[in-house]
């Protein structure tokens, strides 16, 4: 990707440390917010959520997919966007963290689902 150098600040943004990782999780764990039940509606908010590239719009995204996969519930859209949030917050937070991708993706979903 390319980016001006003049844009930088407004594109780019510097990854999360460790204190901010673990809020996140912890925001994966008491996020109670909920999601349309119309797959196409409930779509274009995750995306919006996933493009943002926020972690903790990424952690909101995560979760209610994972809720919904526990459920059964999950459209093909839906599960496109649960692969995505999983891999962006995943490798956020495992360099944050400095632990294996493996050990973060359970640290997430263990958070997700308690």
């Amino acid at each position: 990707m390319m980016v001006r150098e003049s844009e930088l600040a407004d594109v780019i943004r510097k990854p999360i440390e460790k204190s901010e990782a673990q809020k996140v999780l912890a925001h994966i764990g008491e996020w109670i917010g909920s999601t349309s039940e119309e797959w196409k509606t409930r779509s274009k908010v995750q995306q919006r959520k996933l493009d943002d590239g926020n972690p903790f719009s990424l952690a909101e995204v995560y979760k209610a997919l994972v809720l919904r996969k526990e459920a059964g519930t999950l459209s093909g859209a839906d599960r496109n966007q649960l692969s995505k949030s999983e891999q962006c917050l995943s490798e956020e937070l495992a360099a944050a963290l400095n632990k294996p991708l493996v050990k973060t993706c359970v640290l997430m979903e263990n958070a997700a689902l308690n």
